[in-house]
């Protein structure tokens, strides 16, 4: 789960999200703990939170991701970045023979 802080008023309507116990308290009608998973709790019903809240989510979808703020971004390996060592020496790579034509002139 990522955590997210909220930028502008959201609204949760199912799945699992991390809320710590005052968040929790003040949802207990939309909100049900997860055995074995503290602090993760299934929403049961509509939950809204306000600007400035922080919350665990995993894989929000696009709508919520307008109004979320990763608080830490997770570090995602990029595809162009080659290590130094990794990347791989033009001439260590066999190139193909050039072909040669032969033409007879008579």
């Amino acid at each position: 789960m990522q955590e997210y802080e909220t930028t502008g008023t959201i609204r949760v309507n199912c799945g699992y999200i991390g809320l710590d116990k005052r968040q929790a308290k003040a949802r207990t009608t939309r909100v049900k703990a997860v055995k074995d998973r503290q602090g993760i709790y299934d929403v049961t019903g509509p939950v809204e939170f306000k600007a400035g809240e922080k919350i665990l989510l995993e894989n929000p979808d696009k709508a919520l991701l307008k109004s979320l703020a990763p608080v830490q971004p997770e570090k995602m390996p990029q595809a162009d970045a080659v290590k130094k060592e990794d990347a791989v020496k033009k001439e260590d790579v066999a190139q193909p023979k050039k072909k040669t034509t032969k033409t007879r002139h008579r």
